[in-house]
């Protein structure tokens, strides 16, 4: 009973640890595509929002 236990939350841990890397990569990666349109269309404005500084 016990190895049955520990082997459901060993898989829930790796489930949701996966599952949470997904959602903060495709987070990540919107917030990446995001940024490069709007510094192709007003480049003081995102340098503005990543804090550039020269």
């Amino acid at each position: 009973m016990i190895t049955y236990t520990l082997g459901w939350f060993l898989f829930l841990f790796v489930f949701l640890m996966g599952f949470s890397m997904l959602i903060f990569l495709s987070l990540f990666i919107g917030y990446w595509l995001t940024l490069i349109t709007i510094e192709q269309i007003n480049p003081k404005l995102a340098h503005k929002i990543i804090g550039h500084k020269e």
